[in-house]
C-alpha cells in the first residue's frame, strides 16, 4: 500500500469508527498498530549519528545546522526537502523537532527513516506528542534511543528534551533533568530542543512559568521547538529567544549558524 493511500484509508477508518460504521475487520490493513519490530538498520540511530558527529572536524568556532519539524504524513514534502538540505554544502547536521509520525505506527517510522536515508548529513531528533501514540514511545526508543539526551558539537551543547504531557498520560516532563543538563559545563553555548514551546496549552500557567523560568535561570539564549505548525521567532517572555519551526508542509526549514556563543537564523524555502 502506498503511503498516501494508507493515510487516506486510516483516516477513513477513523471517521467510520466515529460514526459507528465499519469496524477494523471491514477494511484490510497491511500494517498493525502493535508492530514494534524495528529493522536493525534503523536501530540506535541517535548514537550512530552522534558517533558520526564525533568523527567530524570540531576544531572550529563556526558551524551550521538545519532545523526541520512536524513531518507527520507530509512524505512528499519531506522528500522534496532532502535535496534542498543536501545542497546546503556548509551545514554539519540536521535537527528534527519532533512529530516524525502522525499515529506512531512502526511503518510510519520506517517510512520516515527511508526518506532520511537520502540525507547527506547526520540527523538528531526529539520525540513529539504524536510519536507517543499507540506503541510509539517503544518504537522511538528502539529506533533512536532515550527520549532525553545531550550532545556537544564544536563547543555548543544541545539538550534534547522530551516535554510531551497529554499523550504521556498527562504526566509532567522531567524538568529536574532539564534543569540539571542545561548547565554549561565547558560549552560556549547551550541550546535546548524540545517539541512543545512553553506557552502551548499542554502546559498549565504555572508549568509554563516553570519551564521558561528554568531556561532563564540557566541563561539560555535560544530554545528550539516545533508542534504549533507555524513559524515563530522572538522573545515570548523576557530573555529567551524562541525559534518555533513550521511543519514541513510549509516548504520551509531553518538554517542556524552558531559562532562561539552567538547565533543567527535564516529561513530557507524549497
Amino acid at each position: 500500500m502506498k503511503r498516501r493511500d494508507f493515510i487516506k484509508r486510516s483516516g477513513a477508518l477513523g471517521l467510520l469508527g466515529a460514526l459507528g460504521g465499519l469496524t477494523a475487520c471491514d477494511l484490510n490493513f497491511e500494517y498493525s498498530q502493535y508492530d514494534v519490530d524495528v529493522p536493525h538498520r534503523y536501530r540506535h540511530l541517535t548514537k550512530r549519528n552522534i558517533d558520526k558527529l564525533a568523527q567530524m572536524n570540531q576544531n572550529k568556532n563556526k558551524f551550521k545546522f538545519a532545523f526541520i519539524t512536524d513531518t507527520h504524513t507530509f512524505y512528499n514534502e519531506l522528500e522534496d526537502a532532502i535535496p534542498s538540505i543536501n545542497a546546503q554544502k556548509d551545514i554539519d547536521f540536521v535537527l528534527h523537532g519532533g512529530d516524525l509520525t502522525l499515529s506512531a505506527l512502526n511503518k510510519e517510522f520506517i517510512w520516515f527513516n527511508e526518506i532520511m536515508d537520502d540525507l547527506d548529513y547526520p540527523f538528531l531528533t526529539v520525540i513529539g506528542n504524536h510519536d507517543f501514540l499507540s506503541n510509539g514511545e517503544q518504537i522511538y526508543n528502539l529506533s533512536f534511543g532515550p527520549n532525553n539526551y545531550t550532545f556537544t558539537y564544536c563547543g555548543c551543547k544541545f539538550v534534547m528534551f522530551d516535554n510531551t504531557v497529554w499523550e504521556r498520560k498527562n504526566t509532567l516532563p522531567d524538568f529536574d533533568w532539564l534543569d540539571k543538563n542545561l548547565s554549561k559545563d565547558d560549552a560556549k553555548l547551550v541550546i535546548p530542543v524540545s517539541h512543545i514551546p512553553p506557552w502551548n496549552s499542554q502546559f498549565k500557567e504555572n508549568e509554563t512559568k516553570l519551564f521558561n523560568g528554568i531556561l532563564e535561570k540557566n541563561k539560555i539564549k535560544l530554545s528550539i521547538h516545533g508542534h504549533t505548525h507555524s513559524y515563530y521567532r522572538g522573545k515570548k517572555f523576557d530573555n529567551v529567544d524562541y525559534l518555533v519551526g513550521g511543519d514541513i508542509a510549509d516548504k520551509t526549514y531553518q538554517i542556524v549558524t552558531v559562532e562561539n556563543d552567538q547565533y543567527s537564523i535564516e529561513n530557507i524555502n524549497f
